[in-house]
């Protein structure tokens, strides 16, 4: 018996739910209410605040049991709640692999953007509150006015076709109105319309400062996370690279590799981090390794490979997105919509695949976001030219014996592993949109064959007459 039901409540599990269901629920709403999928709510912000303050409650032993013994005043972390945004990031990864691709960066980059633009938004409305927008004096009735009520019909002007309803204030009409009146009110409207203009262009400017002054700040800090990424590569590939360098030496290296790998292949996204980190690690390599041989021409063509990679990268983040965003609209519309077609069976379908297309975006956004890291990274330890070239040489094979193991990194069959879920709706998503991309060239490959046997037989049909 618990005392309170809040936090299981929150998540949507039962208090007698296990870890591994606490931590499936957790990822599922996570993904669903991040304020960055939900733009437009205001809600989600506090909704995922809320998601977050749950798991790391329950996902606590001990904290678990005091709420389950004396409610959540009594179950608060020592060093308090973390930040969602923060938290979130470890579905890619996790601690375990910081040292080797830092702190995924992307949705906290995006959130303070964001923030950015929202105040932004903000201070426009707020300038649209000016006191020339506000009812003045002169629209006031005067004391010597009658009240609403007591109104009577006003008699029409000639030519006027309907009589002015009682219980309207009566306006001067235009031409009731002297042209040094209009001046005036002309005037006024065009210095009430430069003020907004003025002020408008005072709030974009602030904004413009405020992303220019980020953008500083996240370089700033992509190239401290670099650094420290640079140095931590060299000490790891130091056990090989500052000894003997001899067949035991080399054995021994790959050995610890792999059991490294061991370990990290069983986080969440972790095969899809190593292959990632091997594919950066085994290009480099090669690129440098190859650009000291044959003048350098067979290196040039390896970094020409390597930029081609990066556009496909690139187009690959991109599509997914947009992907997403367009499956996120299908949904809305088909719920709005409603109707008896619109069953729990096939909303529960839905909520399935814009998950997993949403975690298929965040995914290729991470991966893109860790690669052009470890690029830059591979390029310090490589190219730094205060270190000789042989020593470098070394680095650039030990880096290629690290990436290769990375890259042959496989999961058994038979491992368990909680995260995996996360990873099955994105290969999910993924095949979606490939059956998706073969029917769209089967069709055009029989329109086109319809089309060519529709020639060939008026072609035939001619050759007759």
């Amino acid at each position: 018996m618990v005392k309170e039901t809040e936090y299981y409540d929150c998540l949507g599990v039962q208090p007698t739910a296990t870890e591994l269901e606490i931590k499936k629920a957790y990822r599922k709403l996570a993904i669903v209410h991040h304020p960055d999928k939900n733009p437009g709510d205001e809600t989600a912000h506090h909704k995922f605040q809320q998601i977050s303050e749950a798991y790391q409650v329950l996902s606590n032993e001990e904290l678990r049991k005091q709420y389950d013994k004396f409610g959540k005043q009594h179950a608060v972390p020592d060093s308090g709640f973390e930040d969602p945004s923060e938290f979130f990031g470890m579905i890619f990864g996790g601690e375990a692999f910081v040292d080797l691709i830092g702190e995924i960066s992307l949705m906290k980059d995006l959130t303070k953007t964001m923030e950015i633009m929202k105040e932004d938004d903000d201070d426009l409305r707020t300038t649209h509150l000016s006191a020339d927008d506000k009812p003045s004096a002169d629209d006031k009735p005067s004391a010597d006015e009658k009240p609403f009520a007591d109104e009577k019909p006003t008699p029409p002007r000639s030519g006027a076709s309907t009589p002015r309803p009682a219980g309207i204030p009566t306006r001067l009409m235009l031409h009731d109105r002297s042209h040094a009146d209009l001046t005036s009110d002309a005037a006024s409207s065009a210095s009430s319309a430069a003020s907004k203009k003025d002020k408008k262009a005072d709030v974009s400017q602030q904004k413009k400062d405020e992303l220019s002054a980020w953008e500083a700040e996240r370089r700033k800090i992509r190239q401290e996370r670099v650094d420290t990424l640079a140095k931590k590569l060299i000490d790891r590939i130091s056990v090989w690279t500052e000894t003997d360098k001899g067949p035991e030496t080399t054995h021994a290296f790959n050995e610890k590799t792999k059991y490294e790998v061991e370990n990290l292949k069983m986080e969440s996204f972790g095969i899809e981090i190593l292959h990632a980190i091997g594919n950066v690690y085994a290009l480099k390599a090669s690129s440098f390794l190859k650009s000291q041989k044959f003048l350098g021409i067979t290196g040039f063509f390896s970094r020409l490979r390597d930029k081609g990679t990066l556009v496909k990268e690139t187009w690959g983040t991109i599509s997914t997105a947009i992907d997403a965003q367009m499956t996120m609209e299908e949904m809305a519309k088909l719920e709005e919509k409603g109707g008896e077609d619109w069953t729990d069976e096939r909303k529960a379908e839905y909520e399935r695949k814009v998950t997993g297309k949403i975690l298929a975006a965040a995914w290729r956004g991470s991966k893109f976001e860790i690669q052009s890291v470890l690029r830059d990274v591979c390029d310090k330890v490589l190219n730094d030219k205060k270190i000789p070239l042989e020593k470098r040489v070394e680095r650039a094979h030990a880096l290629m014996m690290v990436g290769t193991v990375f890259k042959n990194a496989e999961r058994d069959p038979e491992d368990e592993f909680t995260e995996g879920v996360f990873e099955q709706l994105v290969a999910e998503a993924s095949a979606k949109k490939e059956d998706d991309k073969k029917k769209k060239k089967h069709s055009r490959h029989s329109k086109a064959s319809s089309t060519k046997e529709k020639e060939e037989e008026v072609n035939m049909s001619s050759g007759k007459a």
